[in-house]
């Protein structure tokens, strides 16, 4: 199979604007460990990055794209000329990719979303970050009662007249995936407790974000709108015993949670056994396929992988995203990767009888773009 001509509607990423790149910015987005590892010398990571495989086949994929041989200094220069006509430059990575929707994360923002959304040559939908809400309403309110009716507020506000089409909460970096049940006295009390010393991060306030999480799905089942859970491994800060997405079955039983388009970021990776069974238990539940180290960790997009989780998830409800950060090589790079592999995978499937051509190409539609663009509305 050749999915190089298939659309790509990428729901998961974050804007970029005009970015330095040159080997010292790369190390930094190809090493990225987390505020953990912040201490460590660039001249160290830089070191790393040439022993890295994802690095030499992202310099490989780029050289081609830009039609000049395949060294680390002759892709970066011909990089370097090409961006700086930098619009001209997206469009030329998108297009070769067939990204042609995306939706970013409002967490990080270098630059405004409207000017991001004018000059991408794809259309561009946001996607609200709970915790930064949560971050700003806990530094501020001075009761429970009027955080929930600030954060309540401003999220129906998000959906209804701020152009948002769904919501993502990163709450397996604070306090991990075990949400509670939606207990407004244990809230209170949580918040009341932190309060007095400030103290918003850990076991502290676990009531406080597991209520507004539970209010978060309660406003997206109400306005047609959808909430994405990072599930699995991320950077260095991720409460890493707590992220397994099998901790969240008590939340995903709420009645109000089950009317809730949910989509498992990453899949958990590495617990993809683990999302994909509650994605074939709950109907509700859509399986993201991107990787949580991108670019360097190839293993979340590869052929085995893909293979792994059409064995049992129905394609109806698998959806691509790319986490892509800083500069459209990424999200470039991620939808290549992606469909090469996915392509890989359903030819076996075609190859062993199990499906025709005709419904390998349709699958392929569903997961990179058509299930994607019906939760985008």
């Amino acid at each position: 199979m050749n999915l190089s001509d298939q659309p790509v509607t990428d729901i998961h990423c974050f804007a970029f604007g005009r970015t330095e790149f040159n080997r010292g910015s790369l190390a930094k987005l190809f090493m990225a460990g987390g505020p953990t590892v912040k201490s460590v010398r660039a001249e160290t990571r830089a070191g790393d990055l040439g022993a890295s495989v994802g690095f030499r086949r992202f310099i490989k994929e780029l050289a081609g794209v830009l039609e000049v041989p395949g060294t680390e200094h002759e892709a970066l220069a011909a990089r370097e000329e090409r961006a700086g006509k930098f619009e001209e430059y997206t469009e030329l990575l998108f297009r070769d990719a067939k990204i042609e929707r995306i939706a970013v994360d409002n967490g990080l923002e270098p630059v405004p979303f409207e000017e991001f959304a004018k000059a991408v040559p794809a259309k561009a939908s946001r996607i609200f970050r709970v915790e930064s809400l949560v971050k700003r309403l806990l530094d501020n309110a001075e009761t429970f009662p009027r955080l929930l009716e600030m954060f309540t507020e401003e999220i129906e506000h998000s959906v209804s007249n701020g152009g948002y089409v769904g919501f993502k909460t990163v709450i397996a970096y604070r306090t991990g995936l075990d949400i509670g049940p939606p207990d407004e006295r244990a809230a209170r009390e949580s918040f009341d407790s932190g309060r007095e010393d400030r103290a918003w991060f850990g076991p502290k306030v676990k009531a406080v974000r597991d209520y507004l999480i539970h209010r978060t799905a309660e406003v997206a089942s109400k306005r047609g709108a959808f909430l994405e859970i990072h599930t699995g491994l991320g950077d260095t800060d991720i409460v890493a015993d707590r992220c397994n997405p099998l901790l969240l079955q008590r939340f995903l039983k709420d009645e109000t949670v089950m009317k809730t388009p949910i989509v498992l970021i990453h899949g958990g990776f590495p617990y993809t056994k683990e999302a994909a069974w509650l994605c074939s238990m709950f109907p509700n539940l859509y399986f993201e396929l991107s990787s949580p180290f991108p670019p360097t960790f190839l293993p979340a997009v590869s052929k085995a992988r893909f293979g792994e989780i059409l064995e049992v998830v129905p394609t109806t409800r698998i959806v691509y995203g790319s986490d892509a950060i800083e500069t459209p090589e990424f999200h470039w790079y991620s939808a290549k990767l992606a469909k090469r592999a996915l392509a890989a995978s359903l030819g076996e499937l075609v190859g062993e009888g199990i499906m025709t051509e005709e419904d390998a190409y349709e699958a392929a539609d569903m997961v990179m773009n058509r299930n994607a663009s019906g939760l985008l509305g």
